[in-house]
């Protein structure tokens, strides 16, 4: 009971400790986060990484395979498997606005897309987007005079019944020109178009947009030895435009419809041809697709779902002697090198920030050296009344003890507050003072990713609570091995 009552006696009467415990705080935040901003940012790379490629892919070279409705057919009975959509992968170049760009051209059935990765809320475009630009591009509702009433009447009421997304997931061009022909629908990366902005907000304008756009779309087809044909060109309207979240994926992908770019690339069933004379065979050639992804059911493990896969792939390319080898890969397995680097840097900046904290420990070490010098008289008293060297140390590291878990308190709980409320402090600090921690301009995105790990935190909270009594152990061992009778002659 003395040693409780000593250590709130030490607690409540010196500066010294609060300096300690202030130390141990500020380290404890500063360590949380960081780490939970950039724990926040890879989990905003996962979830955009897994929103890109489902959880499974199956594909080939950029000839593709055939027989992949069948192999659809095999994997829908999967009981692991959820849903499942084919896709095809293809390079090529687009002309907008006369930039000629290199893209990274996928052709896909939307619906089936969007059961697998959700792919119709990445559509950024909506019919609001439409609505705030006429609002923005005419005069004032007082200024406005009859006609320009009329006008903004008249476009509102089109614009109210059009639904971007909708025309996305349809490849439909939002307006038809008077005597154009129609022609399909293609949805870009929202950096592929030269001339998208994003404001201090994060937020790209619609009027710098390639909403409506034509464009021309080119892409080369390939022989199975991997030779080039002939180019195929055709004109496009852009329906919309998506964000996945990563931005090399934003700036180099288009989405155009399934079969369309299964023509272009002339992976479409049709009749086989000698390839010495040139002349039809009477057989047909399969249609090709050069990619599967699927979505798993809620709840199995990923690695569970890729065995599961890959057992049906290799069932099915073993029935069919010549398929192309077909790779089987989890998202983590596709992106493993950008993830890999994020990680990385999340652990590496955790590092540095850990070493700095062990600045806590030396200054734990230094005040409690110089508590002991204070109190070396008490000890000497305590020495000579019986206590043992034992629980002359005890009191000192009860004494680290307390130190750390107040320190850690204070720091968890200043961590958390500026964790879940650091976009509100990041809008503040802009208004107030004109000073941007994170510029949504330069940073993809909009808002400061945080993620409030409580596994990691605990780890963080423990260490330095231990770090405290660590610091506190040498001035500990010095204050048991005093001489009582030296003690008590000591000025």
């Amino acid at each position: 009971m003395y040693k409780l009552l000593l250590i709130l006696k030490y607690l409540r009467r010196k500066l010294a400790p609060l300096f300690a415990a202030s130390a141990v705080a500020l380290c404890t935040a500063m360590v949380i986060i960081v780490i939970s901003v950039m724990g926040g940012f890879l989990q905003m790379m996962r979830e955009s990484a897994q929103r890109l490629t489902g959880q499974v892919t199956v594909s080939s070279d950029l000839w593709g395979f055939p027989h992949y409705e069948d192999l659809l057919d095999e994997l829908k009975k999967v009981p692991q498997i959820d849903a499942a959509t084919a896709l095809i992968r293809a390079y090529g170049l687009i002309n907008l606005y006369n930039n000629v760009i290199t893209i990274e051209a996928v052709g896909i059935h939307p619906d089936s897309l969007n059961t697998v990765t959700g792919y119709r809320e990445t559509l950024y475009w909506t019919s609001q987007h439409l609505l705030d630009d006429i609002e923005q591009s005419m005069p004032p509702a007082e200024l406005r005079n009859q006609r320009e009433q009329a006008l903004y009447e008249s476009r509102r009421q089109r614009f109210e019944q059009i639904d971007l997304r909708d025309l996305g997931m349809t490849f439909t061009p939002p307006v038809t020109r008077p005597n154009q022909q129609p022609q399909p629908g293609i949805v870009l990366g929202i950096e592929v178009n030269p001339y998208n902005r994003r404001g201090h907000d994060g937020q790209y304008d619609i009027a710098t947009s390639s909403i409506n756009s034509e464009l021309t779309l080119t892409l080369i087809p390939m022989t199975q030895r991997g030779t080039v044909m002939e180019p195929s060109v055709r004109r496009m309207v852009v329906a919309n435009e998506f964000k996945s979240g990563l931005y090399e994926i934003d700036a180099n992908r288009v989405y155009a419809p399934f079969d369309l770019v299964q023509q272009m690339l002339r992976m479409d069933e049709a009749t086989q041809v000698n390839p010495e004379t040139g002349e039809p065979t009477g057989q047909m050639e399969p249609a090709r697709t050069s990619e599967i992804m699927l979505r798993g059911k809620p709840g199995v493990p990923l690695d569970e779902l890729r065995q599961a896969v890959s057992d049906t792939v290799d069932a099915f390319t073993a029935a069919r002697p010549g398929l192309p080898y077909l790779r089987v890969q989890t998202w983590r397995d596709r992106h493993a090198t950008l993830l890999g680097a994020v990680e990385k840097e999340k652990m590496l900046l955790t590092f540095l920030f850990a070493v700095i904290s062990v600045v806590a420990i030396a200054m734990i070490g230094v005040i409690f050296y110089m508590i002991v010098l204070e109190k070396t008289r008490d000890i000497g008293v305590l020495r000579a009344v019986g206590a043992s060297r034992g629980g002359v140390m005890s009191i000192f590291l009860g004494y680290g003890l307390a130190v750390g878990c107040i320190g850690a308190g204070v720091g968890l709980a200043l961590a958390a507050s500026v964790v879940y409320n650091i976009n509100k402090i990041q809008d503040f600090l802009t208004q107030r003072f004109n000073f941007t921690m994170w510029d949504p301009t330069i940073y993809y995105f909009d808002k400061v990713p945080s993620q409030f790990d409580t596994t990691e935190v605990t780890v963080i909270v423990v260490v330095a609570i231990l770090s405290s009594v660590l610091g506190a152990l040498l001035p500990a061992y010095l204050a048991g091995r005093l001489n009582p009778v030296e003690s008590l002659r000591y000025e």
